[in-house]
C-alpha cells in the first residue's frame, strides 16, 4: 500500500493522533518568491531576470549553497560564472535575498493552533547557516519552536533520509506521531515513506481547512 498525506486520511486535524508538527520554512513559514525578490532588489536590471532567475535561484549551486558546503560570497561567484555581464545584480541579490520580511499568515497561525494545542514544534528546513540567522532574528515565531534541523549547519538536504533521521534521534520523536508540512512533494514523499505523516501545503486555505475543524 502507497503511503497517502494526512489530510487525505483526515477530514480535519486528529490531536490526539499527533505530538508533533515539524515545519518547512520557505513558503510555508516565510515566502520565498524568486521572482519577487527579483523586482525588489535588481529593478533596474529586468532585461537579465531570465538569467539571474536561472543563474541563481534555479542553479545547481542553489543547493551546495543549503548544504552549507559553500559561503554566500563562494555560492555568488560559481553562479556568476562566465558571465560578468551578471555581476553586479546577481552579487546584489545574493547579499540582500536573506532578509525576506514576509510571513506566510496560515503557516504561522497553525504554528500557534499547534502550540495552543500542546504540541511541540520544529523547523525542518533547507536553509544556508549564513541566511538563516538573518530570518530567525527577525522573525519573533521562531521563538516558538522547540528544535530545529537546518541543512546548512548540518550539511544535509532534504529529500535526504538523513536529515529526517537526525531530527527523530535528536529530539527523541516517534516518527508515527509526527505530522510535518511542507511545500515541496518529494521532500513531503520522502517523510511519508519513513513513517511520518505529512501535508503538501500546496494551495492557500489547505492549512486554514485542515486545522479549523
Amino acid at each position: 500500500m502507497f503511503p497517502r498525506t494526512f489530510d487525505d486520511l483526515h477530514e480535519t486535524m486528529p490531536w490526539d493522533a499527533i505530538d508533533a508538527v515539524v515545519f518547512d520554512v520557505g513558503n510555508v513559514l516565510v515566502r520565498f518568491d524568486p521572482m519577487s525578490l527579483l523586482r525588489q532588489h535588481v529593478p533596474d536590471y529586468e532585461s537579465q531576470w531570465p538569467v539571474l532567475l536561472e543563474r541563481l535561484f534555479l542553479s545547481p549551486y542553489w543547493p551546495m549553497f543549503d548544504r552549507g558546503i559553500v559561503s554566500l560570497s563562494e555560492a555568488a561567484e560559481l553562479m556568476i560564472g562566465p558571465r560578468e555581464e551578471i555581476r553586479v545584480p546577481a552579487a546584489r541579490i545574493m547579499r540582500d535575498w536573506p532578509d525576506l520580511r514576509e510571513d506566510v499568515p496560515e503557516g504561522v497561525a497553525v504554528l500557534k493552533t499547534c502550540r495552543a494545542h500542546g504540541k511541540k514544534t520544529y523547523v525542518l528546513s533547507n536553509y544556508n547557516h549564513e541566511a538563516f540567522p538573518r530570518i530567525r532574528d527577525h522573525f519573533d515565531f521562531f521563538k516558538d519552536f522547540d528544535g530545529m534541523a537546518v541543512s546548512g549547519f548540518l550539511h544535509m538536504l532534504k529529500p535526504e533520509p538523513a536529515i529526517y533521521h537526525w531530527l527523530t534521534d535528536t529530539y527523541d520523536l516517534d516518527p508515527a506521531r509526527i505530522l510535518f508540512i511542507d511545500d515541496s512533494p518529494p521532500n513531503v514523499e520522502a517523510a511519508l515513506n519513513l513513517g511520518w505523516n505529512a501535508i503538501c501545503y500546496n494551495r492557500r486555505g489547505k492549512l486554514d481547512a485542515f486545522f479549523a475543524g
